[in-house]
């Protein structure tokens, strides 16, 4: 690391500003540039939005250890921890003996763990009947069988209560206002146009902007999330899809109703439900995603073709993009059961947030084999943000040799290479993404529609 006294970062998301801050702390002669297309919280990126989930339930072990630790640091935080809401998270599938049952008891195992102290934090969720009365009360009545025209998918569950969420936006912010406190972070918010290396060689020299300016430095770090793509040749290392993600807002009577609700997803269909924050509610989608498709110069040096990638299209450059029709159909039949007053309410607004998925779910962070100097800080495949608090120093640990050896090898671009199995951290629903410009809707004629 002390060969390193110039690093660059580029994205100011959580591994970005994570790693900022834990280079900052360690090496206060070292300086530290980071750069982004716009300020934290950066509004159309993957680490902001009104709540993300804080939770320890992984099948994995290591994850599982990772986010205890990390639990633990955002609620002895005195600023971070004002963000954090301990509501609880459920889980439930419909009760087949599938591979969603194997998630779902397994990571009830780790949550059990985790609460070995205070079982009283431990809900079961024996039957649809219960699943439903923990978000609507004791007295409340599930439509009937008929009444939905199928099979219940709501049907056994758990709550957690050590879990909650948090307020991905202002505790980015606060991440960012942290930064700025020390002496050798320095900010530019500008889009960067690419990465320029010496001639002929495959190292890095300088990061050139939209706007013309240049910037050197000894690393780079690529923490750009979906962004990234463009930086650099993944070869399909991490892929770059979008979820699809609602709001309806509510009344201040239902605010009231659901304000001890935890997050409740659905491992079979992929539905989360968050509990009311700040007079609305959110619903999202583990669905296959969606992509952008284009053709870029391949990135890498010494290269000279095109490759494919997909490459973020958000409602910065499309604002008035809506979720495509076949994502809302199925959400609003998930409604129908667990939630019938949202079933027909319009949305309030939608969006798709974008993920840079790996094909094990373990994050990227090791050097790209084919650019020196280059290291790379991503693949969050949609759990990342819990370990914020963790992150950076697990990236500087790496920088230094001194990370664990087994979340070297997890973590690492040869661990995605081959044969690799979803090792179910933030478990997908099944099949291809949808290529965007082929389903999204326009909100101008969508979001009146119910």
């Amino acid at each position: 690391m002390d060969s390193y006294k110039e690093v660059i970062i580029i994205g100011a998301g959580i591994f970005g500003i994570s790693t900022a801050i834990a280079l900052a702390q360690r090496y206060p002669n070292s300086k530290i540039h980071v750069i982004d297309r716009f300020e934290p919280p950066v509004p159309d990126a993957t680490s902001v939005d009104t709540t993300r989930c804080i939770r320890v339930d992984y099948k994995d072990p290591i994850y599982f250890k990772l986010a205890c630790e990390s639990l633990k640091k955002i609620k002895d935080d005195p600023i971070i921890s004002k963000f954090f809401h301990q509501n609880g998270m459920a889980f439930t599938y419909d009760g087949n003996h599938d591979k969603w049952e194997s998630i779902f008891l397994t990571g009830k195992e780790s949550a059990e763990k985790a609460n070995a102290n205070q079982l009283d934090k431990m809900v079961y969720l024996n039957s649809s009947n219960e699943v439903f009365k923990s978000i609507h009360g004791e007295n409340s009545i599930p439509n009937c069988k008929n009444c939905l025209g199928r099979e219940t998918w709501w049907n056994y569950g758990y709550r957690n209560l050590s879990n909650g969420f948090i307020d991905a936006e202002l505790s980015m912010k606060a991440y960012y206002e942290r930064a700025k406190t020390f002496n050798n972070i320095k900010f530019t918010f500008n889009e960067v146009d690419s990465l320029q290396y010496y001639p002929g060689t495959k190292k890095f020299k300088s990061v050139l902007l939209k706007n013309g300016k240049s910037f050197s430095s000894d690393l780079v770090i690529i923490a750009a999330g979906a962004w990234s793509g463009k930086l650099v040749n993944l070869q399909n290392i991490c892929t770059m899809s979008a979820i699809e993600v609602g709001w309806f807002k509510l009344t201040p009577e239902e605010c009231e109703k659901w304000k001890n609700m935890s997050i409740t997803t659905n491992l079979s269909t992929g539905i989360n439900l968050f509990p009311p924050y700040k007079g609305e509610t959110k619903v999202l989608r583990r669905s296959p995603g969606y992509k952008n498709t284009i053709q870029i110069e391949n990135p890498n040096p010494t290269e000279s073709n095109k490759i494919t990638i997909s490459y973020p299209r958000t409602t910065i450059s499309n604002p008035s993009d809506w979720m495509p029709e076949e994502a809302e159909n199925i959400i609003r039949e998930n409604l129908k059961e667990i939630m019938p007053p949202l079933y027909k309410r319009p949305f309030d607004r939608t969006k798709l947030c974008w993920l840079t998925q790996t094909p094990s779910a373990n994050f990227l962070i090791d050097y790209h084999p084919e650019c020196e100097n280059v290291l790379l800080a991503t693949g969050g495949s949609a759990h990342a943000w819990k370990f914020v608090p963790i992150l950076g120093d697990k990236i500087v640990d790496f920088m230094e040799g001194n990370l664990d050896p087994k979340l070297v090898e997890m973590w690492s671009w040869n661990e995605k290479i081959g044969l690799t199995v979803d090792n179910g951290s933030a478990p997908r629903m099944e099949g291809k993404a949808l290529e965007m410009k082929n389903v999204m809707r326009n909100s101008t004629k969508e979001k009146g529609r119910f």
